[in-house]
């Protein structure tokens, strides 16, 4: 049986109020469900070479592109939810910016 799709709160909430001040940027929003719950998925520039993502569950946030990823988890660290996402979110934005023109 399918459990519900896993997500990251906190991150959620914070990329939605990056996304408000950046309509230009593609992105979409995808729940990816499996055995184990599933998770949810943040895509930037969908379906093209350049696509980033952050891949959320309740315990991780992954952020990356095609070639590299960088996994953020609390376990074993003296972090809140509310720092991981943060962390994540930076990097996520640092990747970001590598793929706008220098006049964004």
């Amino acid at each position: 049986m399918l459990q519900t799709t896993s997500t990251h709160k906190q991150f959620e909430i914070l990329a939605l109020a990056f996304l408000a001040g950046r309509p230009d940027i593609p992105h979409t929003w995808r729940k990816i469900k499996d055995i184990a719950g599933g998770r949810t998925d943040l895509i930037f520039w969908p379906g093209t070479p350049t696509e980033i993502f952050a891949s959320l569950t309740d315990y991780q946030i992954t952020v990356g592109t095609r070639e590299k990823d960088e996994d953020f988890e609390i376990f074993g660290r003296n972090i809140n939810d509310d720092g991981l996402a943060r962390e994540a979110l930076s990097a996520l934005k640092s990747l970001i910016n590598t793929r706008l023109p220098d006049d964004s």
